[in-house]
């Protein structure tokens, strides 16, 4: 089935800000996300190659002090990491993640890996990826002038969409989750100037991967928490989300709290936030398979060889590939 792509809009927004440049982290997370598609839909794939206007980036790294992107070796690197995802992800087909009723040290057992070593490795990893995160995310809630221009390239991105009368998804990954989830709230509840306009525009998808969301200390941080007390209950969470898909990888500390149907998606639904009634418009993937490997360079030579909190590999997930090409295809379920 041909798909139209005219009214579709994918805006991919990242975490951590150490980044490669916006434009090289744009094709990596574009060219991961295409390649997902084109183990269940080869069609489809090749349309989205010869549409790039579907994808835009609402990049935000530069918008943090002293920033500075990923030198060209190291980007190049990285390049061939994503690559190793891609091909793991193109040989497993289905079974990229754990099945429904597989036991979690089966499927790690059958890759070579041994489930416990692998969760004592990702905690390697942790000092390295909460130094960033809570840098970035204290700098988020202390200063509000950067957090204005952090946002802005999703706003901005979002306005496009809508004044262009597209129908947009949001892919995001974790800082950008909880950017994204703030950014959502305001266009839903906003009187202001650029936000009034758009109160009833609504975002098809909402993706959430490795996101720090469930984390009471992270939603500290956002509007929607000076709501809590609100006599109207609707204004503590964004009302402009018709399906919204969380997405967590085994042993991704960010990601550690399994709690988004209680904390989110039964409250959204019994406040009927959620167009329908359809089974399928929350959705909570935990403890899936991300074989993002590190990129080796001389600061970790000995270190920990997987960071299962890598947007790469959630990009690679096959659910996440059949939802987005189900958004394309205009065959949500």
């Amino acid at each position: 089935m041909s798909a139209d792509l005219s009214n579709k809009k994918i805006i991919m927004i990242h975490g951590l800000a150490s980044k490669p440049t916006p434009e090289i982290t744009h094709e990596l997370w574009r060219r991961t996300l295409i390649e997902n598609i084109r183990v269940g839909n080869p069609e489809l794939a090749r349309s989205l190659e010869t549409h790039p206007q579907v994808f835009e980036s609402a990049y935000w790294a530069n918008f943090v002090p002293h920033h500075i992107p990923d030198d060209p070796a190291y980007s190049r690197k990285l390049s061939k990491q994503v690559d190793k995802v891609i091909a793991e992800r193109r040989e497993a087909k289905g079974r990229f993640h754990v099945g429904t009723g597989e036991k979690l040290a089966g499927f790690f057992k059958d890759r070579g890996l041994d489930l416990v070593k692998l969760l004592a490795g990702a905690l390697t990893v942790k000092d390295d990826v909460m130094t960033h995160f809570l840098r970035e995310t204290e700098l988020y809630d202390q200063d509000q002038f950067i957090a204005d221009q952090i946002r802005a390239p999703l706003e901005n991105a979002l306005r496009r969409a809508w004044d262009e009368g597209r129908e947009p998804i949001i892919v995001s990954h974790s800082m950008g989750t909880f950017i994204s989830y703030d950014v959502l709230w305001r266009f839903a509840h906003r009187r202001t100037p650029g936000f009034e306009k758009y109160n009833k525009c609504r975002v098809k998808m909402f993706i959430t991967m490795g996101s720090p969301l469930g984390d009471e200390t992270v939603r500290r941080l956002l509007f929607a928490q000076h709501h809590q007390g609100h006599v109207l209950r609707r204004r503590r969470y964004p009302t402009n989300i018709d399906y919204w898909h969380n997405y967590a990888c085994l042993g991704d500390v960010v990601a550690h709290q399994k709690n988004f149907h209680d904390i989110f998606y039964a409250p959204m639904r019994e406040l009927k936030l959620f167009p329908g009634n359809r089974k399928f418009r929350t959705i909570d993937y935990i403890d899936l398979h991300n074989p993002f490997e590190v990129v080796t360079h001389a600061d970790n030579r000995k270190s920990e060889k997987r960071n299962p909190h890598k947007s790469y590999g959630y990009l690679a997930q096959p659910r996440l590939g059949s939802w987005v090409s189900d958004y394309l295809l205009d065959q949500l379920k």
